[in-house]
């Protein structure tokens, strides 16, 4: 219940915040690609790396890792079978593969797991796509939905609820 709770007042945290809709459709993008790969991996890193370091919104991005995560689960038989074409089936591939795993630091990325390659190239196909989405997500609700949803009854009233001052003052 807590966990549901934190996770729409994130939600909410984010689509009322200061940060720009490019900001935060960044975030999601970097999120989604930490959320779906399966493994801990070197390119997880990176992608991390970019979070702290690129202007994104942070929010956004461990929020959207916690919901592609769950979504990697629906797409690992899709992410395989992708994979598996890759590393498999493209004996044109073949001569690449071997050439870039014998770089050093190349195998720790864990591209020579199936579910893995396919699922960075799942992101890599939708990353664009999600950007925009969530980007004009983000501007129809602040121009059409913000204020209405300030402005209903179970916001206020969760507002002025000693739970909701309580649970907004926990930073755990």
């Amino acid at each position: 219940m807590f966990i549901l709770i934190k996770i729409l007042k994130n939600f909410f945290t984010i689509l009322h915040s200061n940060a720009t809709p490019t900001q935060i459709g960044w975030g999601v993008v970097l999120g989604s690609f930490l959320g779906l790969a399966p493994f801990f991996c070197l390119h997880k890193l990176f992608i991390f790396l970019l979070i702290l370091l690129l202007n994104v919104n942070m929010d956004a991005a461990f929020l959207s890792v916690l919901i592609f995560s769950l979504a990697g689960l629906l797409t690992d038989p899709l992410a395989n079978q992708i994979g598996y074409a890759m590393l498999v089936d493209a004996n044109a591939l073949t001569g690449f593969w071997t050439n870039l795993y014998n770089m050093p630091l190349v195998p720790f990325t864990k591209f020579y797991n199936t579910i893995v390659l396919g699922s960075f190239v799942i992101n890599l196909i939708v990353a664009l796509p999600v950007f925009f989405a969530v980007k004009k997500f983000v501007v129809y609700y602040r121009e059409h939905w913000a204020k209405k949803v300030e402005n209903w009854k179970i916001t206020k009233y969760f507002k002025l609820t000693n739970f909701f001052k309580l649970y907004s003052g926990y930073q755990g």
